[in-house]
């Protein structure tokens, strides 16, 4: 599958954790605190060469089908280990780099990797993390969004039928076979426009958090 819209997609950052408010309690700010996605932080050696960097980072662990579309979840934090060693939240769970550091919204640590990691490792972690706080299964929306690829694929194949019959309507002569023709296309191409919709809809809803019962963090 490994399409663009399912690469891990990296947001650059230098500070991780929040400010707590002055006079807050620790409960407070558990409470207050919150962030509205689990967080997949990769801390990698600021100082390496940028080919390094970058063959890191198109490594099979984050290219892998299951771990690109277990990250939509996340919030894909980038970070270099300079600025993580200063950030109260990721400061002492890595050691060796690169590092991968899942948080929960909460901004606890979920799970941890450091040095070299296999995407199979990656993509438990993603669940065990997700597992703390929410009720939706990564497995089961990998086998779904597979579904989903499927479908858009048959769906491309029956655009092709549409881009046929504008060349038909094109060559053809007759007005009433033209009229007729461009009725089929024009029912044809509605009928996929509302499928597109509807599987847009199906995927989006794949990635909506939904919390645990009777648990906030």
């Amino acid at each position: 599958m490994n399409q663009p819209e399912f690469r891990v997609e990296w947001r650059d950052a230098i500070r991780i954790s929040q400010d707590v408010i002055s006079g807050m309690t620790e409960e407070q700010a558990r409470e207050t605190l919150l962030a509205d996605r689990p967080m997949l932080v990769y801390i990698y050696d600021g100082e390496a060469e940028e080919d390094l960097r970058f063959e890191i980072e198109s490594s099979k662990a984050f290219l892998d089908d299951k771990v690109a579309i277990g990250a939509r979840f996340f919030d894909c934090i980038r970070i270099d280990a300079e600025s993580a060693r200063e950030d109260r939240a990721i400061a002492k769970s890595f050691r060796s780099l690169p590092a991968l550091v899942f948080l929960r919204p909460n901004f606890e640590v979920a799970a941890k990797l450091s040095g070299k990691f296999s995407a199979a490792k990656v993509f438990s972690s993603m669940c065990a993390a997700m597992k703390k706080d929410y009720a939706n299964c990564v497995s089961t929306v990998v086998k779904a969004q597979q579904k989903v690829m499927k479908e858009r694929v048959a769906l491309q194949r029956e655009w092709s039928k549409v881009d046929e019959l504008d060349e038909r309507i094109a060559d053809e002569g007759s007005q009433s076979r033209r009229a007729n023709l461009i009725q089929e296309r024009e029912s044809l191409a509605s009928k996929l426009e509302r499928a597109q919709q509807e599987l847009a809809a199906t995927e989006a809803k794949l990635y909506q958090l939904e919390s645990k019962p009777d648990k906030t963090t």
